[in-house]
């Protein structure tokens, strides 16, 4: 965390972290410290094999959307390591059916606290031993791949140039490894490896606008011949606790607006929530590949400002007039702040 005036008000904290918690359902837990092993800051030229040229880039952004293809309509297991700046490493199980029509997917968490998630039937279910287990309705399990998988990457070349660095081998597999480079300054940077054969991703990094890697997913073994009848049975057979309710409805709220939001942003969707009686008006926006909400709530008691960067999540709240203003998303820290800064309130 980085205090910008002063230490954050609890309640205030408490907003934040229930809204962090809800947009991107994940439940946070907790360690025990151990050494930290540093990420690799670079995309070393050892790992390139051999280069390839596409002058119009098409040729690239055919495989992307390959890989798209592969990763919702292909049957995998998948282990893998996670990794974000300045956190541990943490591995992962990942097995997914998707030539059926009904898909399923179960996410299982190598390391700390038991950890399962699983897809069925288009709901999540997240199995939890430290807190209450929970099921919402989704049709992909977030915490596997990031948003930047399931595009079509056709409709981004607009605000993205997709770049061709050549061959490299990952996971004892030939793989192309491209780069997703926005035209501005306001978002982050992929490189990702492509499986030469299946389209899969093998390796998934996020630079910052510095080249500096702060997030990384990177597979180490990937298995075709898993037994998948008794993947399928398995989670026929499972019990799921409940869809969770989020007490949440459509926002006609138009009391406020963005009027400076990065190019290629558009507004997903739009609700208010009641939490703790406080009512949180919150809008959805995204380009495909990083998102960000914008929540607004009456002011807080607090005149404090703060702004907290966890890898790729960066959180900014501020206070203007009667209003707390909490953005939320994955970019830069620069970028939020300017869309905070950039609101009219009514």
């Amino acid at each position: 965390m980085k205090p910008l005036m002063a230490l954050v008000s609890f309640k205030q904290a408490k907003w934040c972290f229930f809204l962090c918690s809800l947009i991107c359902s994940i439940s946070f837990s907790s360690y025990a410290q151990k050494v930290v092993y540093p990420l690799s800051n670079d995309i070393s030229s050892d790992l390139i094999t051999s280069i390839d040229s596409d002058s119009d880039g098409s040729d690239t952004v055919d495989m992307l959307n390959k890989m798209r293809e592969a990763v919702q309509n292909s049957d995998y297991k998948l282990y893998f390591v996670i990794q974000n700046e300045n956190e541990n490493p943490k591995s992962y199980e990942y097995t997914y059916i998707g030539s059926q029509s009904n898909k399923k997917g179960d996410l299982l968490y190598l390391e700390g606290s038991s950890k399962e998630i699983i897809l069925h039937d288009n709901i999540v279910s997240h199995f939890l031993t430290d807190s209450a287990s929970f099921s919402i309705g989704a049709n992909h399990i977030v915490e596997a791949f990031p948003d930047v998988i399931y595009n079509n990457f056709d409709l981004l070349t607009p605000y993205y140039d997709f770049i061709n660095l050549g061959k490299a081998r990952m996971a004892n597999r030939s793989s192309q490894l491209i780069r997703i480079v926005p035209k501005d300054k306001d978002r982050y940077n992929y490189v990702i490896w492509i499986d030469d054969q299946n389209y899969l991703p093998l390796r998934i990094d996020l630079l910052d606008l510095d080249a500096k890697i702060i997030s990384q997913t990177k597979v180490i073994l990937v298995d075709f011949n898993f037994d998948k009848q008794q993947f399928a049975n398995y989670i026929a057979d499972r019990d799921y606790p409940i869809l969770f309710p989020i007490d949440k409805q459509v926002s006609h709220n138009y009391d406020w607006q963005a009027s400076w939001i990065p190019k290629g942003f558009k507004e997903i969707n739009a609700y208010s929530i009641d939490f703790h009686n406080v009512n949180i008006d919150t809008r959805r926006f995204s380009d495909g590949i990083f998102s960000f909400t914008i929540n607004i709530s009456p002011r807080s008691l607090s005149d404090v400002t703060y702004l907290s960067v966890q890898g790729d999540r960066t959180i900014y709240s501020t206070n203007y007039g009667k209003q707390n203003v909490i953005v939320i998303g994955n970019l830069p820290a620069e970028t939020i702040k300017q869309i905070a800064h950039n609101l009219k309130l009514k």
